[in-house]
């Protein structure tokens, strides 16, 4: 099954917020739509899921062949703070309460929500209030009432925002495993390094348009090739740029990354006063291509 945006248009009055967006989605892949604040994004989820229609092309759903209109039910949706749940209602109520107005009975509800919370390492608050959870256990909460509803698509909006190291390192296992299982999801994030380990393919949105889209890694060694990354034994990634030219960029504290020969990478590895880590072969880092295709404002949640 596929889910297929086809040269899809949607204007606010003189503003045309979405210009002839085309994607597709697969069972078993996630697909990142990434863009700067404004670019469509939510509008664009808004005509997904029905809440917006849009006023030329058509969103669909492939299968064996055929092909049809999606059906609101067939989304499972996440998004950024829980918002799609009660925080001061229990999860076992939320579930209820969300898959009657799907026209779930609660027997086959509760055994499903109860399922991926035992797999979540929930099971024990399925009486608790939302409010009670941490950040990253409420986010796996609504994710697991998003499950339990059976949907075909899971459409994902700032998943791990605000999430601590470890549980933003467990969400993306749990979105890797729910990709080798057969979902199909869409990840919207400006946490463009969970997107650059868990994508397939990528798509950058920009005043209404796809400015490129593809595989991830084929999209990154496309647009600048294969460089070498070198790590420092401190923290002084960016005050090292300057010095050291053309070519590089820092992609982190303690990470140069570095577009052109071996040789010159040598002679510049003899005069940084910093002691080197490692140096490894790779492509660009997807924050140097957002920040390539839309300025030097590193991106920020919204939109």
């Amino acid at each position: 099954m596929r889910l297929l945006v086809q040269n899809v248009h949607k204007r606010f009055g003189k503003l045309e917020a979405l210009k002839g967006v085309s994607l597709e989605l697969g069972a078993g892949e996630i697909l990142g739509l990434l863009g700067p604040n404004g670019a469509g994004k939510t509008t664009l989820i808004k005509v997904v899921l029905g809440l917006l229609l849009p006023d030329g092309g058509e969103v669909v759903l492939e299968e064996d062949g055929a092909r049809r209109r999606p059906q609101g039910h067939e989304f499972g949706v996440l998004l950024e703070g829980s918002r799609n749940l009660y925080v001061n209602l229990s999860l076992l109520v939320n579930a209820l309460y969300f898959g009657g107005i799907r026209g779930l009975p609660p027997k086959e509800v509760r055994p499903r929500f109860e399922a991926w919370l035992e797999r979540f390492g929930l099971k024990d608050r399925l009486h608790a209030p939302l409010a009670s959870l941490s950040r990253g256990m409420q986010q796996k909460a609504a994710l697991a009432l998003a499950l339990a509803l059976k949907p075909r698509f899971l459409l994902l909006d700032e998943p791990t925002l605000g999430l601590d190291p470890v549980s933003r390192r467990e969400f993306e296992g749990i979105l890797l495993e729910l990709k080798k299982e057969g979902w199909g999801i869409l990840l919207t994030s400006h946490d463009l390094e969970v997107v650059e380990r868990v994508s397939d393919r990528v798509a950058f949105l920009h005043r209404g348009e796809v400015r490129r889209q593809g595989p991830t890694r084929a999209l990154l060694r496309d647009w600048a090739g294969e460089g070498y990354r070198v790590r420092l034994a401190e923290p002084k990634a960016e005050a090292l740029l300057k010095a050291l030219g053309p070519g590089w960029s820092a992609e982190g504290p303690e990470v140069l990354f570095f577009l052109g020969p071996w040789e010159a990478l040598r002679e510049a590895l003899g005069r940084l006063p910093v002691e080197v880590l490692e140096v490894s072969r790779g492509t660009p880092s997807l924050e140097a291509l957002f920040l390539h295709l839309f300025g030097e404002a590193r991106p920020s949640p919204g939109a």
